[in-house]
């Protein structure tokens, strides 16, 4: 059903013209046979012309009632598509994460405690923690574990159509601000595409914009990564073109990014 209200969008002007063609084409068809019918001399003749007057007009009726019923339809029932434009339209941001609470640090001027071999004495002029051996107690630090490293593979491009494809930025590369995104993004029957991107850790995409003009090696449009409350700091984040023909078919082009402080 949703591929045949597109097609009747995309289509409503042409329907619109073909059924103003058809009413006044069963107009004249009217008036012709009213002429014969009041100059026929036989009644019998004469409800022949009859039959076909009442024919004409109720096609004419037909043909603007489908007229009206595109227009309904176009109107109230399909969404309005956007216009397109020559700079980008503004980003519409999609779902986010939120950002992630640090854990305060230890300042150097809080107490640390020292222990000796006579107690546990608080200080408040060591600067770093002191540990004293003693024979019944031992403290032992806590290592700090290393961070875990990112597999190569998931930094990697996924892009196996030619005709979704993204140039600008480059898999694995970092990224803040507002992002000028560049590539392709065409195919037959072409309806629209939309920018989408997937959080650390999570396959869920998440809805950015959407465009109706199709684009060959050139600007696709803007990536808004300036508020740190929707996109923290850190990656890969999973972005992604995702090119729609009218028949709801979609080619996908992945690329892994890393989103950094514009400060750094």
């Amino acid at each position: 059903m949703e591929v045949v209200l597109a097609w009747l969008g995309r289509q409503a002007l042409v329907i619109y013209i073909v059924c103003l063609l058809v009413a006044v084409a069963y107009v004249f068809a009217a008036g012709a046979a009213r002429r014969r019918r009041d100059i026929a001399q036989f009644s019998l003749e004469r409800e022949v012309y009859q039959q076909r007057i009442v024919r004409a007009w109720l096609m004419v009726a037909l043909a603007l009632a489908l007229g009206g019923l595109v227009f309904l339809v176009r109107t109230f029932v399909l969404p309005p598509l956007p216009t397109p434009q020559t700079a980008p339209p503004t980003a519409r941001v999609g779902l986010f994460t939120p950002t992630p609470q640090v854990a305060p640090l230890l300042s150097e001027a809080q107490a640390t405690p020292v222990l000796t071999s006579t107690g546990v004495v608080t200080s408040t002029t060591v600067v770093t923690p002191v540990i004293v051996s003693a024979p019944t107690a031992a403290v032992t630090a806590t290592p700090t574990p290393s961070p875990t490293p990112v597999p190569q593979d998931s930094l990697q491009p996924d892009c196996p159509s030619p005709d979704s494809q993204i140039t600008s930025p480059v898999a694995g590369s970092n990224v803040s601000g507002i992002v000028e995104v560049r590539g392709t993004a065409r195919t037959e029957a072409f309806s629209y595409y939309k920018f989408e991107v997937k959080f650390p850790g999570s396959n869920t995409p998440n809805f950015i914009s959407q465009y109706v003009t199709p684009v060959e090696n050139g600007d696709l449009g803007p990536w808004d990564i300036s508020d740190p409350t929707r996109y923290p700091s850190g990656g890969p984040y999973q972005f992604q073109l995702v090119v729609v023909d009218i028949y709801g078919n979609t080619t996908t082009c992945t690329i892994p990014v890393n989103i950094v402080s514009a400060e750094n």
